[in-house]
Order: structure tokens, then sequence, then C-alpha cells
């Protein structure tokens, strides 16, 4: 029997996609003081459904890595040292880099050193700059040689944000913890960011109003001219990603 713990996105997920299915054998809530953050699924291979089966293999080795990083960044509200940005690298691998920044966006600290892709932050500002405490939020920084995508939180002294701490990766390496990269499709803030084997369909899935979707419901099912997605979506404070899998 293997076992899996995952987000509560992925407990409700599957509920609403498999009512009444024999492969999710047990569902055990884990509370924490702000509710339900995760869930222990336990199942027996046999009895997993085809889409519970790419749930397993393509999504979660992905988002069950965000989720940690989340939960680290959360309660982090002062400048971090040295020991921590290594330690967080160290943890998760696929992580380019963390940056500190200061109020005007200056690099403050950068660890490691410069990376191939130069980022500039702006599309933090001025949005970060009312970032509530212990509130992770999520952007797109376009580059040459690609999208990046940042977390931040902000850095608090007195009540008041000093600056931000940034913790930024290359979809490419995050999306490589999956079983099968090219059934993904990924996007933050509206944007495309890993469109998978998907690349014809980037415009029309830029098009669909995601916030508003996702403000609604934590998964579903979106048609498109050339088939049809599941959708699940992570909350990133007030911001989402989005994963999607082809219905075939």
């Amino acid at each position: 029997m293997n076992r899996f713990v995952i987000p509560a996105v992925f407990v409700l997920t599957l509920t609403l996609l498999t009512p009444g299915c024999g492969g999710i054998m047990e569902l055990r809530d884990r509370y924490w003081p702000t509710g339900p953050s995760e869930y222990e699924m336990k199942v027996t291979d046999k009895d997993l459904e085809k889409l519970q089966l790419e749930l397993v293999q393509n999504i979660y080795p992905v988002d069950s890595q965000l989720y940690l990083l989340l939960r680290r960044l959360s309660v982090k509200d002062g400048y971090p040292a040295r020991e921590w940005k290594e330690n967080l690298v160290l943890n998760f691998p696929w992580i380019s880099g963390v940056t500190v920044l200061d109020r005007e966006s200056s690099v403050l600290s950068r660890y490691p050193g410069d990376g191939i892709k130069q980022l500039e932050y702006t599309p933090l500002f001025p949005r970060a700059l009312d970032l509530p405490l212990g509130q992770t939020m999520l952007e797109v920084e376009e580059t040459p040689f690609g999208p990046e995508v940042m977390l931040a939180v902000a850095v608090y002294q007195d009540f008041q944000i000093e600056g931000l701490t940034v913790v930024h990766f290359d979809p490419r390496s995050f999306v490589a913890e999956s079983a099968d990269p090219d059934e993904i499709v990924i996007i933050c803030r509206g944007k495309v960011v890993w469109p998978g084997q998907y690349q014809e369909l980037q415009e029309a899935l830029e098009q669909v109003e995601w916030m508003e979707i996702a403000r609604k419901r934590i998964s579903g099912k979106i048609e498109l001219d050339k088939g049809s997605f599941f959708w699940f979506a992570r909350a990133v404070g007030q911001d989402w990603l989005i994963y999607l899998l082809k219905d075939k």
C-alpha cells in the first residue's frame, strides 16, 4: 500500500472528480491553528483510476514541494540569514535563488550569486509594498531565457515593510519533479509559464479569467477548441498557480 501526504487542494479535487471511488481508502485531516492544511491519502495502486494516477504521478511531486516551500516562507518575516538561504536552496534544489530587496527594489543580498537570468524584480512592485504579514505573493518576470516565477514575502520591522525576501525559480526546473512534465500545463498570474506539449493552446489558455474562476472553486474542467482539461488551483496568498491535465 502506498501512502501520499497531499495538500488539501488535491483531496478536494479527488472528492469532486471521483465521488464514491474505492481508490480512496482513507482520508485523514491534519489540523493546524488556521484549519485543515494537509491530508493523508492511502491508496492501493490497482484501485487508482487514470486521472488519480496522473494526479499522483504528475502533479503531486511538484505541488507538494511548492506547498512545503510556501509553509516555510509564511513564517519568515525578517531578513533571512545566509544559513537560511543556503538551507532553502539545499532543501528545494529546483529553486534558482533567494534575493533580498529593499522598498525601492534594490538588491541587498543574493544567494547564490548572479545566475543566467538577470532579474529586475519590477513585476513585484508596487503591489508588494502592501503585502500583509505572513502572506506570500506570486509574480512572473519575463526574461530572454524564459519566464521566472517569483514568490515574495515582506520583511517587517516595527510593523512596517522594509523590504522583501524573494524566492525565484525556472518553471522548467520546477516541473522536472513530475513523472511526465509534457502532460502538465502551469499557469501563474494568468500567464502560461510551462505549456508542456500544448504550446499551440497557450494563447487560448491565457485568455481565460483564471483569477475569477479560482475565486469560486479550486478545481474544474475547461473546454477548449482542441480538447478539454482538468485544472487544479494552488492558492499563493491572493494569487493562484494553476495546474492543468489533458482529459484523454
